[in-house]
């Protein structure tokens, strides 16, 4: 197996962490509460990893990598979260291999229940802060929330309070799950880029 990461060690310094491979889906970016990206979120089967990546991987994210594209993350686990040394996209071979693997472990549905694709988890992020919170940040909160809370088909939808995203003159401002940012938004035009299509 081709090593990701074979750092040389100065003398008289320690060996850097051993690391693993974690294969899996990309589920979107791990985002600090001021939205900065910081890592990524992947979803391994039934677990999902928050990974943290170094500053000079983080603009991948956004320009190569979109929401469930299989990839291959070299990471440590380091106190209580797991840290990333290098990502590549998994060979499409190795992609497949893997969801009949999840496919296999997966619950059998009943029956005589019409099976129905699961739903991705979606998240849109709405700066409440500043200039935003003046100009109804907050109201669009709640009223996404609520739409969310009262209509099943959007379970798969969350809504979070953000920090600001640094476009204060256009606000409020939300943020989808695929990294768009919507300027004073309603919440149904925000919530229709997330309902899933018939």
């Amino acid at each position: 197996m081709k090593t990701l990461y074979e750092p040389a060690v100065a003398h008289g310094q320690s060996a850097p962490p051993t690391g693993q491979v974690l294969k899996g889906q990309y589920a979107g970016a791990y985002r600090s509460d001021k939205g900065k990206i910081k890592g990524l979120l992947l979803q391994a089967g039934e677990a999902e990893y928050t990974i943290k990546l170094p500053k000079y991987l983080r603009p991948m994210l956004v320009r190569e990598l979109a929401p469930g594209e299989f990839v291959q993350v070299w990471a440590y686990a380091e106190d209580d979260r797991w840290r990333a040394i290098n990502v590549l996209p998994l060979p499409e071979c190795e992609a497949e291999t893997l969801r009949q693997q999840w496919e296999a472990f997966s619950p059998s549905p009943a029956p005589s229940a019409e099976a129905q694709p699961k739903q991705k988890r979606l998240c849109i992020e709405v700066c409440t802060k500043g200039k935003c919170y003046k100009q109804g940040s907050r109201q669009i909160h709640s009223a996404l929330q609520d739409a969310v809370d009262g209509n099943p088909d959007l379970s798969h939808v969350s809504i979070k309070a953000t920090g600001c995203m640094k476009a204060c003159k256009h606000g409020p401002n939300i943020r989808l799950p695929n990294g768009r940012m919507l300027h004073s938004p309603s919440p149904t035009e925000a919530l229709s880029r997330v309902q899933p299509r018939p």
